[in-house]
């Protein structure tokens, strides 16, 4: 099946059901599916949460599967997406990354090279035409990019279906990622981070960012509060690793500026983590 945006009919070779989780995304969707349907998988999937915009129309029209669950949570929508494949292997992209057309084949490449049963993309930002889209950029240059080992994967990612499927638990919708990435490490499953470059549409204002952020502070706690071993780390990367060290070499490349947007990553992420525990 071909999304009927595509500008020519390209078979769908690769074995991977690509999955996306949606909740009013409209203004994202159809390119983000363009460019999924462009890299020729087997399956597009769209998981979507009680979106009221038109994301589940488009969609369709675009030749997308879609799921309408409702309001599950990010973690519950995603596992019901993988456990319903059949591929060999599920991708999770995000309605605001745009994939380039050879990223399914090189990622699989070097997932299977490696032996990984989780890869995650390098990542770039999109919109770099903003001081919040070259702050995010920067942060990606420094904290995504290729790793042989990680204990940590994000999106977007490609996994092996068989270990995501081999594992019952329902992730926390906060920071699901995190919470698949300890499941992952806990069971001795190698994870890395692959040479192949996503882009992504990032917040571009501050209100959005420190939503984000926010966001970031209440999963971490929620995380820490169910791994306690793990709590020392994180402290160690929000006080230090975003602020100061992945700043550095930014500032280097003349992105003077780059402290003061970990600063307010890491001072939103403490103000949220500290709050919760209120």
């Amino acid at each position: 099946m071909v999304g009927v945006d595509q500008c020519e009919d390209v078979p769908m070779v690769h074995p991977v059901s690509v999955q996306i989780c949606t909740l009013n995304e409209a203004a994202n969707i159809r390119a983000c599916l363009k460019a999924v349907f462009a890299s020729s998988p087997e399956e597009v999937v769209v998981i979507d949460g009680g979106s009221t915009d038109g994301t589940v129309e488009i969609s369709r029209q675009m030749g997308a599967t879609v799921y309408s669950p409702g309001k599950l949570g990010l973690g519950p929508s995603r596992k019901l997406g993988y456990m319903s494949a059949r591929t060999r292997y599920v991708a999770f992209v995000d309605a605001d990354d745009r994939i380039p057309q050879n990223w399914l084949s090189q990622m699989i490449q070097e997932l299977e090279l490696g032996r990984y049963s989780a890869l995650q993309s390098s990542l770039r930002a999109a919109n770099t035409d903003t001081w919040w889209g070259r702050g995010w950029d920067q942060y990606f240059i420094e904290s995504v990019k290729p790793t042989k080992d990680t204990n940590m994967v994000g999106r977007p990612a490609l996994f092996l279906t068989e270990h995501l499927q081999a594992d019952p638990t329902d992730f926390e919708s906060l920071d699901e990622d995190t919470h698949m990435s300890r499941a992952f490490e806990l069971r001795g499953l190698r994870q890395g981070i692959g040479t192949p470059v996503a882009f992504r549409f990032c917040e571009d204002n501050w209100r959005d960012n420190a939503k984000k952020w926010r966001s970031y502070g209440a999963g971490y706690r929620e995380f820490v509060r169910q791994n306690p071993t793990r709590r020392n780390s994180l402290i160690k990367h929000v006080a230090f690793t975003v602020p100061f060290q992945r700043s550095i070499r930014p500032v280097a490349r003349g992105h003077v500026t780059q402290p003061l947007f970990g600063m307010l990553m890491s001072f939103q992420i403490v103000r949220q983590w500290l709050s919760s525990n209120r």
